[in-house]
């Protein structure tokens, strides 16, 4: 079970750039809400920058870990920010339970994307999308 955050949205972004959120919550759902809310703050391309400085510096001292992946870190950024287009909810948790692919099934949603070696490739710039977003809205 993935562990509850109680942390309003400022909070939780200040303790990722501080790399003061412990560890064991860093995990999937969290990359996700961070990366909602920097969509929602600074737009999608600078939410692109963004993401990849924080999680970067993230890794780097907190996880203590170079296993960071830039091409994934984008890939996050563009497929959330394609599903909040589809969507007229404001609320992180809401957008999680109408697309519940974001959730559990984001592998695939990265493979869709991207194709299938970009989860093999650490620490190198990844191939860029040769197709159009294919993800149905439900």
């Amino acid at each position: 079970m993935t562990p509850e955050i109680e942390l309003s949205d400022n909070e939780l972004l200040e303790q990722i750039e501080n790399c003061t959120l412990d560890p064991a919550l860093f995990t999937h759902e969290t990359l996700l809400r961070l990366t909602w809310i920097l969509i929602n703050k600074y737009g999608l391309n600078i939410a692109i920058l963004k993401n990849n400085e924080i999680k970067s510096n993230y890794y780097k001292n907190a996880l203590k870990s170079d296993k960071f992946n830039i091409t994934l870190t984008k890939a996050y950024t563009e497929i959330l920010h394609h599903f909040m287009q589809q969507s007229s909810t404001k609320d992180f948790n809401k957008l999680l339970r109408e697309f519940p692919r974001l959730k559990y099934n984001f592998n695939n949603l990265v493979k869709t994307h991207y194709g299938y070696n970009i989860l093999k490739e650490h620490r190198k710039e990844g191939p860029e999308p040769t197709k159009p977003f294919l993800f149905a809205t439900c």
